[in-house]
């Protein structure tokens, strides 16, 4: 049992290889939605500009041909990345399940060898005194073995002290992975609001280009049709709200990426 307790402390790393690969993907997935989250700030600017140069045109009409949809490819890969912090997510999970067993383990070790140390003591206790008059005949020879005895029981305090330590370290991958799977669980939520924001744009915008067209067209073969430019600037005015929406989302999304590493990089940087 004693054999057992030291493995289980002294190699915490070993023992699941996989909770390093779990840090690894949180790191790795966080910077691959930072980008992405720049990569849309970009297109949400684009889009701004688009509207802006249709608001001031002052036209009656469509005014222009339909536009490039800047959010076609950013609509999938948002999906993707979402998806991939919800799988994330699942594995952090069970890397801190993994840990807390371990600990649990560790515990009930402890407590067990806490127990036989009592009763080990305890029947010590009981043969010292019914030996006492015996061991008094051999004092001289007692004093110098008592004296020999103290160098073994600094190494056991030694060994508990290590035991103790790896313990602590145990304790602590526990606070990074519950740190982790926290940063990982809010931004899922935030990247699931922009993916729908984003969606929402997108098939704005496609709708958009469509009305755009058939004003083109029609205008092309002398025709007015006053009531579509006039539902299409309406449809312009919401999409530029929306993009400022997701703007706002995306810029809060950057923010939780960046203080969720911030307080994983803590944990992991505590001392022992």
């Amino acid at each position: 049992m004693e054999a057992l307790l030291q493995d289980l402390t002294m190699h915490p790393r070993t023992y699941s290889p996989d909770i390093e690969v779990a840090m690894a993907g949180y790191f790795n997935a966080s910077a691959e939605a930072s980008e992405m989250c720049v990569d849309l700030l970009r297109n949400i600017k684009s889009a701004q500009r688009n509207y802006q140069s249709m608001d001031s045109s002052h036209s009656t009409s469509a005014g222009a041909p339909p536009e490039v949809n800047p959010f076609r490819t950013s609509r999938s890969n948002f999906r993707k990345i979402h998806d991939k912090y919800t799988s994330m997510f699942r594995s952090i999970r069970s890397s801190h399940k993994k840990v807390a067993r371990k600990l649990k383990i560790v515990k009930a070790i402890k407590k067990l060898l806490k127990v036989g140390l009592v009763v080990a003591c305890s029947a010590a206790a009981v043969a010292a005194v019914a030996a006492a008059a015996h061991l008094l005949f051999f004092g001289l020879m007692v004093g110098p073995a008592a004296a020999g005895l103290c160098p073994i029981a600094l190494r056991k305090r030694m060994t508990k002290k290590t035991r103790s330590s790896k313990t602590g370290s145990l304790l602590r991958l526990r606070e990074q992975l519950d740190t982790a799977a926290k940063g990982t669980y809010v931004l899922g939520n935030d990247l699931d609001t922009v993916s729908q924001l984003v969606a929402r744009l997108s098939n704005g915008i496609e709708r958009e280009n469509a009305m755009a067209q058939y004003c083109v067209e029609r205008e092309s073969e002398g025709s007015s049709v006053p009531e579509m430019v006039s539902e299409l600037k309406k449809s312009y005015s919401n999409s530029r709200r929306l993009a400022l929406e997701l703007e706002e989302h995306v810029c809060l999304c950057l923010a939780t990426i960046d203080r969720a590493r911030v307080l994983v990089i803590q944990e992991i940087s505590k001392k022992a």
